[in-house]
Order: structure tokens, then C-alpha cells, then sequence
């Protein structure tokens, strides 16, 4: 698989400084992705200045031998009031200014029309007050403008479109089912709302669509707002987006910007911590070739050219079986050899000295056999093929068991911007790898999630579950038997040990208290066997 690129989200055209530049040298920023400012540049039509630092900051990039992915959103005063475009007029207008830049700007190979066209604060006039309904069309209609004009001078130039916050499928099918030109070349998508280890289930789901067809991925904003997780953050989702093929991953932001979103360095200049994750996997894994390698579905493992792996997952050792292969953590810092352990969210850089044929390292055994969030696959959108995911998620309404459907995501209003499970008879209810929500507006409605247990084999359940907003009726039965049951209003995490001498279903029944309003929970559900492995 070929590599992936590695960027930085730079805000030079909101308030150019050349310190921040300088630092990002020195943090080995290649690739930025920043935006111009249309009505500072055109203020009489069919006239481009290009004046003040703010309007030519590409050309220092340039000078830098950086490349720019140009984000071209908000409107001009010139045309339809300086809203988002819509008419013929301005959208006319708008690919002329496209063509102006990337012709003045040799550093842009990425055009990104739009930021986050799914959400509401970046759309402004008609495009925002008609609604989402109609959100695809003018989109689609700006993306064409650009391309159009565009592609004339520079074909080189990659156009992006969708820019949607999150992984909304249920917005962009529509969309790109109507580009029967393939105006949008790649997918500009920003997965905020999707948890590290959701990413591959929540991706696959977006590409069970044809119309998502070979456009490529391009993550042109990820971030974290935990310091102290911030470069392992980085280095696992750069990891995983690369395994699934992203062509661009941007981290966001470059500079300081005063939302919590962690940077890569800080305002006197100097690097961060996930400012140094940033330079090792720059140096090491970006534009390599990735290839996940198949260990299990508790451990992330992936190999970027023959001389790089990364690698985290359920707690076990790790010992390195090749000379000359050194382990680092997130921010590149050496770790001992001989103390080596796998965790769930601490990454794992092994280096060679010398390109490997074979990975170099072997694993521990592990207990853990099942993960509710790791395993968590949504049903294919036609037919009944496997997903791999061994629970089983069904509703239990009345006694009786409904199967769960898969919806996309912001297929309307008031629902997730990311995929799910719901019921078309009960659409407050919801299931994903993280969270729940059995809103039935019943007592005899409930979510269950179960997974086979082998004859004669000791289990332990390992259940979590957090209150995000009222109480829950919590049901534990294996084989048709009440094992427990209890209310939660507050987080609880429950140990049990199980043995069924038959092979018998261990069910877990969540139910919005009786009486209550729907509750919605985080959850995870783990199964482990302890006698698994040798002592």
C-alpha cells in the first residue's frame, strides 16, 4: 500500500508569523494545510492582489520546498452578499479565484473546497438556511466550479470535497452519488467523533457505498485534547488511517489556537511533545508503504516499509527476535529491550538497522478472547455476510428479538455523525463500539449484546458501563438463567467468573430504567479466560 502523507493544519492567512514558520522547519513540516483569504485578495472583480504576508505566505512554503493543501471556504462581499457561494455568478467567480491561486502558488497540489459543509458554522446565507437536504447540492456545485476551472491550467491538482466533521455517511453517499463526473477526486474528512480503534469498523461502513468507488482519503484534520495521551494519539491514528489506505493525515493544529486541541508547538516556539511524535513519524513512518499485519483482534500491528512497525494492544509482552531493531516510544525516546509490553493505548515504534523480511518481533500470550469495542462490526448494508464481530446485537422488545440495522450517520436530523445501530420502529435507539442508548419509550424494551461461551471453560466478565445521562436496568443472564441484575445511576466496572458445562449464550440486557427517561451509557464488555496461558 503506498505511504501516507503527513501534515500540519497552519493558520498563516489568519495572522502570519515567521517564527511559527521557522519552528515548523525545525519540526520537519513538509505539508501544510492552511487557506487564503477571497476578499482579501479580489476586492474589485477579475482583479487578484496578492498582497501582504497573510496573501503570499505560499510562496515562503515554496521556499521551504513545503507543499500546501488550500482550503477554500468562506465567500466574497463581491458576490451574493459574501456568503457562501450559490449562484451562477459567484460560483463562477469562485473557481476564477481558485485558478488565480493555484496559478500565483506553485507550493498548492491540494485544493480542499469547503470545511466541515455538514456543520453549521461554516456555511453562511442561503447555503445555511435551506438546510442539510439541500447542503450537497451547493457543495457539489462549488466543488465543480473549482474543478472546472482548475483543471484547465493545472491538471496536477488534487480536488478534495465532502470536508464533513466526523464520518457522516449518511451525508456524503448522497453527495458523491450525484458527482457522476467525479468532480470530488478524494474525501476530506475530519473524524473527531471517532474513537482510535473505531476508525477501521466506521471506514469500512463508509466504503460499503460504490459511490465512494477509488476516491482517495484524505484526514485533513485530526487532533487530541489530552496532553499527556496527545503523541500516542498521533502515532495511532496516523498508523491506522495509514493502514486504510489515507493518501494525507493533517494534524491540527500547527500553532496554538486557544480550543484545547493539543499543538505541535507551543507559543514560545518551542516543540511539544506530540510535536516531537510528529518529527519521529515523519522521519520514520510517513510516505512509507503500510501493511497491517494480521496478529488478532486485540492488537494493532502494522509495518511501514521493512524497517518500521508500530504496534499496541491487550496487555502482553513483546520481545524483539532480530539484531539491530531498537524500540522507541511515541515521542522517539529509546526503551529498554528486555522490558518490552504491549498496552492498549501506548504505541510501540520497533526501528531496524537493516531492511527485515519478516517482522521482528514475537508476542506473549494473552487472556483476553473477546472485546465488545475492538471486535464491534456493522452489519454489510446488502446480504448477510459474516462481519467477524462475535456478538450478537439484537433489540428484545416484548419477549421477542429484532435484529439491529445499520444507519450511516447525519442521515437526519438529530442522530450521530457517525455510524450506528438503530431500529427503523424506534430511532432513538442506538448502539455502537462505545455507547448506548435502549430509548424505547418503554419498560419492555431493551438493548442486548451476547457472544457464545464454550463448554467447560472458566470465563471472566469484565463489564463497564458509565451513566452519560440517566439510569439503567442492567440484566446478566448465561444459558436462559438470571445470573444478576441491578440499577446503575453512577460508573460501575464488574468482575464475575462464569462456567456453563454446556455451550450457552452469556447475555448482557441494558434497559433504560423503569419509570425513567432514555439513558445513554458508555459500555465495554471484555471476556477473558484466565487459565489460557502458561504460568
Amino acid at each position: 500500500m503506498a505511504g501516507t502523507r503527513l501534515g500540519a493544519a497552519s493558520n498563516f492567512a489568519q495572522g502570519w508569523n515567521p517564527a511559527t514558520l521557522k519552528a515548523a522547519t525545525r519540526l520537519g513540516v513538509s505539508r501544510f494545510r492552511d487557506s487564503l483569504r477571497w476578499k482579501d485578495i479580489e476586492r474589485t472583480r477579475g482583479s487578484y492582489r496578492f498582497e501582504g504576508a497573510r496573501n503570499r505566505y505560499p510562496d515562503e512554503l515554496a521556499r521551504h520546498g513545503a507543499h500546501l493543501t488550500l482550503t477554500l471556504n468562506w465567500g466574497n462581499p463581491l458576490y451574493d452578499s459574501g456568503d457562501t457561494p450559490h449562484s451562477s455568478e459567484a460560483l463562477a467567480a469562485f473557481g476564477l479565484f481558485a485558478l488565480a491561486a493555484v496559478q500565483r502558488f506553485p507550493a498548492i497540489d491540494t485544493l480542499e473546497i469547503g470545511n466541515e459543509v455538514n456543520g453549521a458554522n461554516f456555511v453562511k446565507g442561503k447555503v445555511k438556511a435551506d438546510g442539510l437536504p439541500q447542503r450537497a447540492d451547493y457543495h457539489l456545485a462549488m466543488v465543480r466550479a473549482a474543478s472546472a476551472a482548475v483543471k484547465a491550467e493545472r491538471p496536477d491538482i488534487t480536488v478534495l470535497g465532502g470536508a464533513t466533521h466526523s464520518l457522516p455517511a449518511g451525508f456524503l453517499w448522497p453527495l458523491l452519488e450525484k458527482d457522476r463526473t467525479k468532480a470530488i477526486e478524494g474525501l476530506a474528512l475530519h473524524p473527531y467523533t471517532t474513537p482510535i480503534d473505531q476508525l477501521p469498523a466506521q471506514f469500512a461502513l463508509l466504503c460499503q457505498s460504490p459511490a465512494v468507488g477509488t476516491r482517495s482519503l484524505h484526514a485533513t484534520e485530526f487532533s487530541s485534547a489530552r496532553p499527556d495521551q496527545a503523541p500516542d494519539d498521533l502515532v495511532r491514528t496516523f498508523a491506522v488511517l495509514a493502514s486504510l489506505g489515507a493518501s494525507e493525515v493533517d494534524w491540527y493544529p500547527l500553532n496554538p489556537r486557544g480550543d484545547r486541541q493539543v499543538p505541535l508547538i507551543d507559543r514560545a516556539g518551542r516543540i511539544t511533545p506530540v510535536g516531537a511524535a510528529f518529527r519521529f513519524v515523519g522521519e520514520h513512518l510517513a510516505g512509507k508503504p503500510v501493511r497491517r499485519l494480521p496478529i488478532d483482534d486485540f492488537a494493532f500491528a502494522a509495518a511501514f516499509g521493512a524497517r518500521a512497525w508500530v504496534l499496541w494492544g491487550a496487555p502482553r509482552t513483546l520481545r524483539i527476535t532480530a539484531p539491530g531493531v531498537r524500540a522507541f516510544d511515541a515521542q522517539g525516546r529509546a526503551l529498554p529491550r528486555d522490558e518490552l509490553n504491549l498496552a492498549e493505548t501506548r504505541a510501540l515504534i520497533l526501528l531496524a538497522d537493516q531492511p527485515q523480511t519478516r517482522p521482528p518481533f514475537a508476542l506473549g500470550c494473552q487472556t483476553q478472547i473477546a472485546d465488545s469495542r475492538l471486535q464491534f462490526a456493522y452489519p454489510p448494508r446488502h446480504g448477510n455476510a459474516p462481519t467477524g464481530d462475535p456478538f450478537k446485537r439484537l433489540a428484545r422488545i416484548d419477549g421477542a428479538d429484532r435484529p439491529l440495522t445499520a444507519m450511516p450517520g447525519q442521515e437526519r436530523r438529530g442522530v450521530p455523525w457517525t455510524p450506528y445501530l438503530s431500529l427503523a420502529a424506534h430511532r432513538g435507539v442506538r448502539l455502537d463500539g462505545t455507547s448506548l442508548r435502549p430509548a424505547f419509550g418503554r419498560k419492555d424494551g431493551a438493548l442486548v449484546q451476547s457472544i457464545a461461551i464454550a463448554p467447560d471453560t472458566g470465563i471472566e466478565l469484565d463489564l463497564e458501563l458509565t451513566p452519560t445521562s440517566g439510569a439503567l436496568d442492567v440484566q446478566l443472564r448465561l444459558g436462559g438463567q438470571e445470573l444478576e441484575a441491578f440499577t446503575v445511576t453512577a460508573p460501575v466496572h464488574l468482575k464475575r467468573r462464569l462456567h456453563s458445562k454446556t455451550r450457552a449464550r452469556l447475555e448482557i440486557i441494558v434497559a433504560s430504567a423503569s419509570g425513567a427517561k432514555p439513558a445513554t451509557a458508555d459500555y465495554r464488555i471484555r471476556l477473558s479466560q484466565p487459565g489460557r496461558c502458561p504460568a
